[in-house]
């Protein structure tokens, strides 16, 4: 009954009150995934039309390099159309901030936001209310693969970018209640806190949790190997990371439910999900354009590992064109057989600056490493490059590790990496995860 009143009744109202289109845009995002690929596609080129042609006229930057190129408006009108206009970095944004900033960002109401800044300084920037709104509704669309209604309980369990450090807003607070959703922060993590944070999913009973896939990980663990069986949800949406095999085997054993992967750029308007098949991460592509380029820019077909590049469709405030979010993956270019025509993302390989180059030539990938890893018996591992010829493996060891796994880790990594490159590793009882909540498993020089 609350979630029927929260969609028809508490939701409208708070649109109505915050100038917001939340319902409007979940209810066109439920009609729009069952479009045809050539729909969607239709629709993404008009959006793109319509924002090139903002930011040609009211955004310095865009004109600049439009003109510097010999170009107008006229001449980006597909998405294909898009290589003609370079690559937008963190660093030309912090450049060039006030020229990125449409010079009419007032009118749509602009809210300034902030990237977490787990890998560097934070980028700061504008998104407008209709930003918002896409955003949130993109997500409601995603949870509801799972089953999720608007209004079901759950908790959000997570660092700074799902837990603010700051005290929230009387608007968070409010919306959080409204949406009966709980925060725990897993910043900082020991035995008394996940006894305190069963306790308390036990007796708020929510439906479904939004987590750091390494977090829960280290929650199922825990449950594990105290027999605590107690905990249990309809689904665990998994964000921020990238979800290593073994995390989804273990967090799905111990809570009997599947784990539903998604990625986020919200600085970019990335937005990417797993559906109910798990075939692959389904794109938004009614709010956002998705490129995969190599390390020369160029675009790769499906299938091959690059750098993700998005163009949010929404961002009139302050446009991001073409911009590089610091994320690799794969575009697959097969339909899912849950008939929808939203295309697929068929893998995450995490931020760029995890994959380890080494002097001999050997690149280490962040989703090569826990393929390589993922039969030994660790509970945790964090592959730290030392230097151009040094690798540290720091290891917490699970149940059953012994000199076998030690042998085959040294045996594995000297395989891949070279044999001119020095391992060693070392063993810890926890391995702390950063400031923003977030736990790094490759860290490159």
């Amino acid at each position: 009954m609350y979630s029927y009143l929260a969609e028809k009744i508490v939701y409208p109202i708070g649109d109505m009150a915050l100038g917001t289109s939340v319902v409007k845009y979940y209810h066109w995002l439920q009609k729009t995934q069952w479009w045809s690929p050539e729909q969607l596609l239709a629709l993404q080129n008009t959006k793109l039309q319509a924002l090139i042609k903002h930011a040609y006229e009211n955004v310095p930057y865009y004109r600049r390099l439009c003109d510097e190129r010999g170009l107008t408006a006229k001449d980006v009108q597909t998405v294909e159309d898009l290589t003609k206009l370079p690559i937008l970095t963190k660093k030309d944004i912090r450049q060039n901030f006030e020229d990125i900033r449409a010079k009419d960002y007032k009118r749509w109401k602009p809210i300034p936001d902030a990237t977490g800044g787990s890998t560097g300084e934070p980028l700061k920037y504008y998104i407008t209310k209709d930003l918002a709104s896409i955003n949130w509704a993109g997500g409601f669309r995603w949870w509801s693969w799972a089953g999720y209604k608007i209004g079901d309980k759950r908790i959000k369990f997570g660092g700074s970018s799902l837990v603010p450090n700051q005290a929230p807003s009387l608007f968070e607070v409010v919306r959080n209640k409204l949406e009966r959703n709980l925060l725990l922060s897993a910043v900082s993590m020991n035995d008394a806190k996940y006894e305190k944070y069963i306790n308390i999913i036990n007796w708020y009973k929510p439906k479904y949790i939004y987590s750091y896939p390494s977090s829960m990980y280290l929650l199922a663990d825990y449950c594990r190997s105290h027999e605590i069986n107690t905990v249990r949800f309809d689904a665990v949406f998994s964000t921020a990371e990238v979800l290593l095999p073994h995390y989804r085997t273990a967090i799905e054993n111990q809570f009997q439910c599947k784990v539903f992967d998604g990625y986020g750029s919200y600085d970019g308007g990335g937005q990417a999900a797993e559906c109910e098949k798990h075939q692959g991460l389904h794109i938004s592509i009614e709010k956002v354009i998705m490129e995969i380029v190599d390390e020369n820019g160029k675009r790769l077909p499906a299938g091959k590992s690059g750098r993700i590049i998005v163009t949010d469709l929404h961002n009139y405030a302050m446009p991001f064109v073409r911009y590089e979010v610091g994320d690799a993956g794969v575009l697959s270019d097969k339909p899912c057989i849950c008939g929808r025509g939203l295309p697929l993302l068929e893998t995450l390989e995490g931020r760029t600056p995890d994959t380890i180059r080494l002097f001999n030539g050997v690149i280490l990938s962040g989703t090569a490493v826990p393929c390589m890893l993922k039969d030994c018996h660790m509970k945790q591992f964090q592959l730290v490059q030392i230097a151009k010829d040094k690798l540290l493996l720091k290891i917490v060891q699970g149940i059953g590790y012994s000199e076998v796994d030690t042998q085959y880790i040294l045996n594995i990594l000297g395989y891949h990496a070279g044999k001119e490159i020095k391992i060693s590793l070392e063993f810890y009882d926890d391995i702390p995860v950063g400031p923003s909540g977030k736990y790094r498993f490759i860290i490159a020089q």
